[in-house]
């Protein structure tokens, strides 16, 4: 199983290189990043969600789609698939 800092970094990875795609640059982010200050609209969530379940093998979002109570920082987001591979049992 991938360890917490592992995750953090894939997720910093989707979200930059997502946000380059579609022609913006990240600020420098942390895990206290909130998402929206990072310019991730839901469209750009649910790619960072698609690459990260290619990634990590599993999806925090199947069961309950985000929605008011979603991932609002980068912690956040990093914790909910720490949640979900715990959950999966190892790899």
């Amino acid at each position: 199983m991938r360890n917490r800092s592992e995750i953090e970094a894939a997720a910093v990875k989707a979200i930059t290189e997502i946000l380059a795609e579609d022609g913006e640059q990240a600020p420098r982010i942390s895990g206290g990043s909130a998402l929206t200050d990072l310019g991730v609209t839901s469209l750009v969530f649910a790619r960072v969600a698609i690459d990260l379940e290619d990634e990590l093998g599993v999806d925090p979002f199947k069961e309950s789609p985000v929605g008011e109570g979603g991932p609002r920082t980068v912690d956040d987001l990093v914790d909910s698939y720490v949640g979900a591979l715990s959950e999966s049992g190892p790899r």
